[in-house]
């Protein structure tokens, strides 16, 4: 059997619901089924999706397998790559749900010259959707929602750094070294997904924020040129330290792309992480 032309790689735990919803949106794709495979890793074991799966007559192939314990997302998707035939890889989380035509739209992008191709997506949460839909892209804004890869660049650098743990900061470092090697970053806004659930970085979730404070105080020890971009710049540490203390953090928010709470919270965990070089250096 030939390989198909793209891979959708989906690491899930934890939410059936959502990964059946996915299998759904996956099946309606307008893409021909032989062009394209899903690859599922149940992270951390089966939570009755195996099964769930199975009874599903899909049209195009699955490759599903679990892992004993649970991985970080970089390994867990690193996984996912090492069983892909697909000269494109597309990383698509087990809460995104394609449209109908998002695959489509990948393979023609890529199709014009390989890329990373970066879409757009739509976050819902109490029955509102709040959309990102990009514009200019760079290697920050590569993540594991609706972006699509060419295999052959993903294993040249070595694929996610499974040195991350928790939650933030695979995504954007994949991006960085895919970026160093050369690779072209263009936004895709035609093809989009439906994240169910808001955006990380405006919901309630602090241990989230703090977790990707955190890893991204480790990223700036081992690539200290994403300083800025990671906000932990001393100018930038400051600035947010200044601001938080004199109550601005309505003025703040009207900048930024997150909420205060998110940002302080971020902030508290890129200085506390042991080791960190962020209180150094501000």
């Amino acid at each position: 059997m030939p390989c198909p032309y793209i891979s959708v790689l989906t690491v899930a735990g934890g939410r059936p619901r959502a990964l059946r919803r996915k299998a759904d949106a996956l099946a309606a794709q307008t893409l021909v089924p032989e062009r394209f495979e899903w690859v599922v890793c149940l992270n951390g074991g089966d939570d009755g999706s195996a099964a769930d799966l199975a009874a599903l007559e899909l049209p195009f192939s699955l490759k599903l397998f679990e892992t004993d314990e649970r991985l970080p997302a970089g390994a867990a998707r690193n996984a996912c790559a090492e069983r892909t035939c697909g000269s494109i890889l597309l990383f698509s989380d087990d809460d995104c749900l394609p449209a109908p035509d998002a695959l489509a739209r990948h393979v023609a992008e890529q199709e014009k010259g390989l890329c990373a191709a970066i879409g757009s997506v739509a976050f819902e949460a109490d029955g509102e959707r709040r959309w990102w839909r990009p514009a200019r892209v760079g290697f920050w804004n590569l993540n594991g929602a609706n972006s699509s890869v060419p295999a052959v660049a993903f294993r040249q650098v070595g694929g996610f750094d499974e040195e991350l743990v928790g939650y933030g900061g695979e995504d954007l470092e994949l991006g960085y070294r895919l970026a160093r090697a050369g690779l072209t970053f263009r936004a895709l806004p035609s093809a989009s997904v439906v994240h169910l659930g808001p955006d990380p970085r405006w919901g309630a979730d602090l241990a989230k924020a703090r977790a990707a404070g955190a890893n991204a105080a480790r990223l700036v020890e081992r690539h200290p040129r994403l300083r800025w971009r990671l906000g932990l710049h001393p100018l930038q540490v400051a600035g947010k330290r200044l601001v938080f203390g004199f109550g601005l953090g309505g003025w703040f928010q009207r900048l930024g792309g997150a909420s205060v709470a998110y940002e302080r919270a971020y902030l508290e965990g890129a200085c506390d992480r042991e080791g960190s070089t962020v209180e150094e250096s501000a």
